[in-house]
Parts: structure tokens; sequence; C-alpha cells
């Protein structure tokens, strides 16, 4: 009976060994490679790909546990951080249980099947990228163990990172690419470009071209005004570096948007900061417009509950403005709907309208109408006509629309709305002239001033100055950011002299040099303008000053002979002049 019971632990015994080996290693989990992982026969054993679809990676990993004590695993993808990487970073750790083996196969080990979707970035790469499957578990001995699974998925919708190079941006500012589609884009920006909004988010995509200093651009998303926005707030940033072919730096936000959000189209205002080619800070805004349609019908503004009074009410149920958008000297219509929303006739009703805003003004002398009476629960339609003269100043500017009423009993009302009215008008500024000499020896400074005035009625935004030409280097760009009507910005430029041979395409070192002084700017749509002044100057060798020097005018010198010679030539010509003459007087007394 002993022999038969040790014959029968002995392998019991060998078996334990061998599991006690197994989780001493920490493999006591292997991928079931029979397992079909995505419904169409797709095993790890005959090459199982995770898919790729609507912006998420799909992964199937099945394990098997050898351990029969193992009944929960943790789960912790590890992806890549790099900016080069096609995934969401995120903490995606999970918890898996483990799967009773079914009737077909009893005897099998435990299955845990992870199931992992991973979003992607919207400007994601194209190309095979791994993700490790950190799995930690405690065995039958309660020791704590750990295995790694890498799983490898191809991204194919992404950017082609053989694309066409994209155009050259402006010099000094950076600019759209408008010609190329990336990914998370339907069309390019010149053929419309508009954000895709989708599963509860809205994705935005900016691709921008140009030359920086550092090689990092820095954009932050300005979701405007919070009231009745379908955006969820939040620290939107991210700092890019160039892709590719150098110039590129692409940005894509993901928005997530409010579960009542309301239809309509939203700005998103992308600031971009950044240091220009020369080292400048330097920031730029850009617009994209957000359209909502699968949220609900927005509320009309100028609706109101009507409620039960005892006393008429009126109310301005609506205004229609026309044209929409008015311009300095020119004339809108105002048309509006009067309610009563009170229980008694409205009587003596009188509508009249200005506007404290100077330059919004009544067409006709009389400022104001008389109406019919209003009985409860009617409504009256009015019309009246202003004016804008030319010194308006551009925005959004209010003007007010007042009604004046009795009742039966001789009570007396008011009541008095705020519209308003969108005027445009064209920037223009003024600056201070520049003034160079002449001439100027290279490796001298040369200051200018950038001073800039803005003498229309619209904003000026995002004013800088520069200065370019042969042999001509600013330190810097002056930036002076936006200027309201009537004000102005000041600022000074200091321009390095060198010589011509240092910018490109010039031979000579010295001589005449023609410059270009430029203040950019821009209006509140966007629209670039830029102002401009020519100047030319002469620069010269410099000159490399000695102690000793020529001197200017030297006196010729005599020699000492020579002033004896002439001497001597004098006496003789006064002594032959005495013999000749009293020669001849003596020949006169014979």
């Amino acid at each position: 009976m002993r022999k038969i019971v040790a014959m029968l632990l002995l392998p019991l015994a060998f078996l334990l060994l061998c599991a006690t080996d197994v989780r001493a290693e920490g493999n006591a989990l292997y991928i079931d490679t029979t397992y079909d992982c995505d419904g169409r026969g797709g095993t790890y054993e005959g090459g199982y790909v995770p898919a790729v679809e609507s912006g998420q990676a799909r992964f199937v990993l099945p394990l098997r546990a050898q351990d029969s004590a193992i009944t929960s695993i943790t789960v912790t993808p590890e992806i890549s951080t790099e900016a080069s990487s096609p995934f969401a970073y995120g903490n995606y750790q999970f918890t898996v249980y483990a799967s009773a083996p079914g009737p077909e196969d009893p005897n099998r080990d435990h299955l845990f099947v992870i199931s992992l979707n991973l979003p992607l970035k919207a400007e994601r790469i194209n190309g095979t990228y791994p993700v490790t499957f950190q799995v930690r578990y405690t065995d039958s001995t309660g020791a704590q163990q750990s295995q790694a699974f890498p799983v490898y998925v191809t991204i194919s919708d992404g950017t082609d990172p053989n694309a066409p190079q994209p155009s050259e941006a402006p010099a000094g500012l950076l600019s759209i690419d408008g010609a190329h589609l990336y990914a998370g884009m339907d069309k390019p920006y010149a053929d419309g470009y508009m954000p895709r909004v989708e599963n509860g988010s809205a994705f935005i995509v900016l691709p921008l071209v140009g030359v920086t200093y550092d090689g990092r651009v820095t954009v932050t998303v300005d979701l405007g005004a919070t009231a009745d926005s379908p955006f969820l707030y939040g620290n939107y940033s991210q700092t890019a570096t160039p892709q590719g072919w150098g110039s590129l730096y692409l940005f894509s936000f993901e928005i997530p948007l409010a579960h009542d959000r309301y239809n309509g189209s939203y700005p998103v205002t992308l600031r971009a900061e950044y240091l220009n080619a020369r080292g400048a800070q330097t920031q730029q805004s850009f617009t994209v417009y957000v359209t909502i349609t699968d949220g609900k019908t927005p509320p009309d503004p100028n609706a109101v509950e009507k409620v039960e009074a005892e006393k008429p009410e009126l109310f301005i149920s609506q205004c229609a403005i026309a044209p929409e958008t008015v311009g300095g000297n020119e004339t809108f219509t105002v048309d509006v709907t009067i309610e009563n929303i009170g229980n008694i006739r409205a009587r003596s009703v009188k509508l009249s309208w200005a506007s404290s805003e100077p330059g919004i003004l009544p067409v006709e002398t009389a400022n104001a109408q008389l109406l019919e009476n209003i009985a409860a629960g009617e409504s009256a339609h009015a019309s009246f006509a202003m004016k804008t003269t030319k010194d308006v100043l551009a925005g959004s500017q209010p003007f007010t629309v007042t009604l004046d009423y009795v009742d039966l009993y001789g009570g007396t009302y008011s009541t008095a709305r705020e519209f308003l009215v969108h005027i445009t008008q064209p920037v223009e500024l003024s600056y201070d002239a520049i003034s160079v000499p002449k001439e100027i020896t290279a490796g001298e400074t040369l200051s200018l001033p950038a001073n800039v005035f803005n003498i229309g009625k619209a904003p000026l935004r995002n004013v800088s100055v520069s200065v370019s030409g042969a042999g001509l280097f600013p330190t810097s760009t002056v930036f002076l950011g936006d200027i309201a009507p009537g004000e102005a910005g000041y600022g000074q430029m200091e321009v390095f002299i060198g010589m011509l041979s240092m910018t490109e395409g010039y031979t000579e070192s010295y001589g005449q040099t023609h410059g270009l002084y430029t203040i950019t700017y821009y209006d509140d749509a966007d629209t670039e303008y830029t102002a401009e002044t020519t100047f030319t100057l002469e620069i010269k060798q410099p000159v490399i000053e000695t102690d000793t020097q020529p001197e200017e005018n030297q006196s010729p010198v005599i020699q000492w002979w020579a002033a004896v010679l002439v001497g001597l030539a004098v006496i003789a010509i006064l002594v032959s002049v005495i013999v000749v003459s009293r020669f001849i007087r003596a020949m006169k007394m014979q």
C-alpha cells in the first residue's frame, strides 16, 4: 500500500515542481494563438494584426493561464511618448478577469481576453508601431509576477512621410499651408477646409509653414465667450517642432463638445507664439469656424416667456436690421415687432430711438412715432431709419429703442431694449517719416523710428515694423501689437550696417544700397496690409587712421645755391647798365 501511495505522490510532486519553476520565472501566461480575435478567423497563429478604424487602433490579446490560481490580471499598455508616436497618450490601465473553460474544452487553462480601443492622434504618420502590454498578477504562491506581450499595429490612414513639401512661408511670419491635405482633413484650406465634428468632439488641424529662430511654435486655442458655447473649456495648447522638410509645424486639436450644444457656426481663434527667423518674439492669430449640426436648435434670442399681468406690458420681440453690416456715411433700416404680453390694452404708444454712441444718428429730425393701441395678446410692427457718420467707430455699436405707453386708468409705462449694429470701417494709419544719411560707414548702427498712428476708425491688429535691404541687418522686428483708433504705438529699430557682400547675390562690398521700410498690419477680418517706404544710402569703407599723415598744401622749397645765382645775375645786370651809360656820356662830350 505504501508503495502505491508513493508512486502516486511522485508524479504529483514532479508537477508541483514544474509549476513552481514556471511561476518563479513569471511565465504562467501565454498567448492563445488559435483564438479568433476579430470574429473573422483572425488568429495570432494566422498573423492577426490589430484593426485601425474611426480614429482608433483595436487590440485583442487572448492569454491563457497555466496557474489556475490566477483569476484576474492587471494590464498596463505601454506606448511611446515621442512626438512621432501615433497614439494619444493617456492612462489606459485596467483589470481583466478569467473566463472559465467552456464545455468543449474543460481541461484547458483559464482564458483572459484583453481588449483595448486605443485613440490615435489626428496628425499620425504612416508606419508600424509597437504597443507593449505589461501584465501583472498574483500566482498560487502569493508572489507578484509580471509579463510583457508586445503587439504591433500598422497605421496606413495617416500622413505619408514622403508627401510633397509644402510651399514656403512668407518672410518673417508663419502662414497656413492651404495647398496640401493632412491627416484629419477632408480638404485643404485653399478648397474650404472645415473642422470635423464627430464622436462628441471637434477636430481642428492647423498646418503652419515658415522659418523660426529655434524651431519651436506654440499654439493656444481661444474658444471665445463661455455663454452658449458648444465647447468644453480647458487648457488646449500644443508646442510643435518642424516635420519632414523642416518648415512644417502641424497642430491637431481635439476639442470635446458639450452634450447640450446648439447648432451653429462658432469661431475658434488659434494663437501662435514663436521667435521669428531673427529671434524676435512674434504672435499671430488664425481663426477657423466649427460648424455644429448634431446639436439642438438654438433658442430665439428675442423670445421671452409670456406671463399674465394686470397691466399692459409691451415687449420688442423681434428686431431686423438691413443691411446687417454698415459702413461709414451709410443708412440702415430697423424693423421691430412689438407684442403686448400683458392682459389689458396699451394706449398712446410712442416708439422712439437713439444711440449713446457718437456716429449713429436718426435719419429724420424727429426720432419718434406714434403707434396704434395694442390690445392684449396682439402685436404691431414699426420701422425707422438710422444713419452713420464718417467718424463712426468700427465694431458692434449699440442703439436703443424705447416704448412709452399708458393704460386705461392713466398709468404710465416705459420700456427700452438695446440692439447692436455691426459697423465696418477701413483701417488707416500714418507713421513718422524716417531720415537716413546719404553716406554711412560699414560697421555703424542706424537708428530708425517705429512710431505708428491709427488715424482710422477701426483697430489695427498685430502691427509690426521691419527693414530689409542689401547690407542692412535689423537687430529685430519691432512688434507694436494692436493699436486702437486714435491711439499710437511707439518703438525704435536698430539697423546694423554691414557690407553689401554679406547679402546673398551681391559681390561688391561697398556702394549704394536700397532699403525697404515696411509696416505690416491686419484688420478685424485678418486681412493683411502693408505700408512701405524706400530709401537709398551709400555704404562707405571704414577709414583706418594712422599716427603720421602727410602735410597738406606744403610750400615748395628753394635751394640756397639757386638764390645765390639769382642775386649774382641781378648784380651783373646793374653793373652792365652803369658801364654802358658812362660810355655813352663820354662819347657825347667828345
